[in-house]
């Protein structure tokens, strides 16, 4: 009886003490977690970024942070238009991505940070490199897939992915040729779609998903298809300041849209 009372007690000092110790894998870390997932849902990526390091410095291996602490990064850098800060914050994502792929090399989520974050240094890499990263771009999504074939981000961004290969530039066609990236694979427009339309299917809130595949339909002239996922994304209830811009765009689209037809 004295010992259950000792334990009681204890575990009521605890949770009444407001600035516990980090240590890794104990109260303070999920407290540091559940922190920083906080801001990540609400968009503040600074201070979430700030957080999962935290996290990281305590428990290096803590799966849940480091893919977070990756999206942030890309996140964030992403928002910079020029391509000095935006590399600095990429190859952040791309470090942490790397550390979660090491740790876990089958696993879906891992991969697909590393995916994600292969494709955003694409956007300030050499054209060879770009080449090579789209690469190990679709490599990652393959992966991510394999493990979990209803990963819905993973199906966006292998959309994204194959509207990009099968779109490539005079420049990158050729540069493909010239230094051999044979792996580099053949995709279609219609394969982009069907992507991206499952990663509707599995995630169908997500405003996101719903304003690249329309921008996609545009451009290979679905205009009837684009104005039905657009309406479709109006329908979305909105969550976050994030919802609340593509909202916006998807409106501005819609409204281009309608007004080609007319």
């Amino acid at each position: 009886m004295r010992s259950t009372t000792k334990v009681i007690l204890l575990l009521a000092l605890l949770i009444s003490l407001p600035n516990l110790p980090i240590l890794a894998g104990g109260l303070g870390s999920d407290k540091l977690l559940w922190e920083a997932n906080q801001l990540f849902r609400d968009y503040k990526d600074s201070e979430a970024l700030e957080k999962y390091e935290q996290v990281l410095a305590n428990d290096p291996l803590q799966m849940e942070a480091l893919c977070k602490a990756s999206l942030v990064s890309g996140r964030i850098g992403n928002r910079f238009s020029d391509d000095t800060s935006k590399g600095i914050y990429f190859k952040k994502a791309f470090a942490f991505a790397e550390r979660a792929v090491a740790a876990e090399p089958a696993k879906a989520e891992p991969n697909y940070v590393m995916a994600l974050a292969l494709s955003y240094l694409c956007h300030t890499a050499s054209l060879k490199v770009r080449m090579e990263q789209m690469v190990q771009v679709k490599y990652h999504l393959d992966a991510a897939l394999a493990s979990d074939p209803e990963h819905a981000a993973s199906w966006h961004l292998l959309g994204r992915l194959k509207y990009k290969l099968a779109n490539l530039s005079f420049a990158e066609r050729t540069a493909s040729k010239l230094f051999n990236i044979s792996q580099l694979p053949v995709e279609t427009n219609e394969q982009a779609i069907e992507a991206i339309k499952k990663s509707i299917e599995l995630a169908p809130s997500n405003l996101l998903y719903y304003y690249d595949l329309a921008r996609v339909q545009r451009e290979v002239n679905q205009k009837t298809e684009c104005v039905t996922t657009l309406q479709k994304a109006l329908d979305q209830k909105l969550i976050t300041t994030e919802d609340l811009e593509l909202n916006r765009k998807c409106k501005v689209l819609l409204q281009e849209v309608m007004n080609v037809r007319s």
